[in-house]
């Protein structure tokens, strides 16, 4: 197993750096970066969950992978993007509670703006469900939101990556 953490570890670091560092870009940029933040993740998952299952199966393997050792590469490298990504993104609207307040008037604003589209498209309850849990939503629901928002595309990509890069050796 050590040699799993050993290749997947400086993916999932430099990935979670890229991250935060796009992350700050917008914020000093004036862009709202809570919701890039996700976006963000969505380019930056498949890029290094991609070269840490290489870099496991070209430097620790010999050159051979399965799909579970791709497999496990990849939730390394996934998990630990996914948890400091949340952890940074938490710390972050602490820190600026301006952030949050903004953030939260946006997606109210969007619900606005949208509430006959989608209330033909649902119906007038689970509408006004939403639009209360978005009232309600605190620091911690936006922290654990990015988090399950990259955990979730980082489980996808690994399976298709290990599938791609799978290489046995044949007797």
């Amino acid at each position: 197993m050590n040699r799993y953490l050993r290749a997947a570890w400086p993916f999932g670091l430099s990935g979670a750096g890229l991250c935060l560092l796009g992350f700050l870009t917008m914020y000093i940029l004036d862009v709202e970066p809570l919701s890039m933040n996700l976006i963000l993740g969505y380019l930056f998952i498949p890029v290094f969950v991609f070269f840490g299952i290489k870099g496991f199966r070209d430097g620790y393997n010999g050159g051979t992978l399965y799909f579970s050792q791709g497999m496990t590469v990849g939730f390394v490298v996934y998990t630990l993007m996914a948890v400091l990504s949340a952890l940074y993104v938490y710390l972050f609207l602490h820190l600026d509670p301006t952030a949050f307040e903004a953030f939260k008037q946006v997606n109210l604003n969007l619900m606005e703006d949208n509430r006959q589209i989608l209330e033909e498209q649902l119906n007038e309850t689970a509408y006004s469900q939403t639009f209360d849990s978005l009232r309600a939503m605190n620091r911690l629901d936006v922290a654990v939101n990015d988090f399950l928002r990259k955990i979730f595309p980082g489980l996808f990509f690994t399976i298709i990556i290990s599938i791609i890069l799978k290489r046995t050796v044949k007797s």
